[in-house]
């Protein structure tokens, strides 16, 4: 797998740009605002926010809500600082919809400042891959949410997150700033 390097981070903050207009952008700090005022998530927020998060993906959601009390748990395990595992992951992902990426979507709405967003774009800039074989893997979103966890304690980052800040107009976490600028420097 690839490594985030902060050499080439610097090199794409450059041609980093913001659409004001940008839906996902707009509603970004509307799904924040939702899980800050939530202290436990229960049956009602799991469904409200699984259909949100799906507004951000090319698919309607199918939620499986047959073990709900251990999704549950595991979501409010997520609003903490403990850093889920594998398989943890892997029966949130059977009940979003099968996707990793709705889950990571999910989860960074939960908690911004642990879980970062991953999809193919930013699958395919991090493992250095044409394909996404390997995206529904847990064990490469750890490996990935290890490395952004990495990166963004690196002393050149608050440079490139304090520069996004000031693109986007409102404050993001850092690691919502090395995901979005991963995001729009896949080419």
């Amino acid at each position: 797998m690839r490594q985030l390097k902060i050499e080439n981070l610097k090199k794409e903050i450059e041609s980093f740009k913001v659409d004001e207009e940008n839906s996902y952008l707009n509603s970004y700090q509307e799904f924040i605002q939702y899980f800050d005022e939530i202290d436990t998530i229960e049956k009602h927020h799991l469904i409200i926010s699984s259909h949100f998060v799906y507004g951000w993906m090319p698919r309607i959601l199918r939620l499986k809500l047959n073990n709900l009390e251990e999704v549950l748990q595991i979501l409010n395990k997520a609003k903490t600082i403990q850093i889920l595992k594998s398989k943890e992951l892997e029966k949130l992902r059977i009940s979003i919809d099968n996707s990793l990426v709705g889950t990571s979507k999910l989860l960074h709405f939960i908690n911004p400042e642990i879980y970062p967003i991953w999809d193919s774009k930013i699958f395919k800039y991090w493992s250095g891959n044409k394909t996404t074989y390997g995206i529904q893997k847990p064990e490469n979103y750890l490996e990935f949410t290890n490395q952004v966890t990495e990166t963004i304690q690196h002393k050149d980052f608050g440079k490139i997150h304090n520069k996004i800040n000031e693109l986007l107009k409102y404050d993001v976490s850092s690691v919502r700033a090395l995901e979005l600028l991963i995001f729009q420097s896949y080419k």
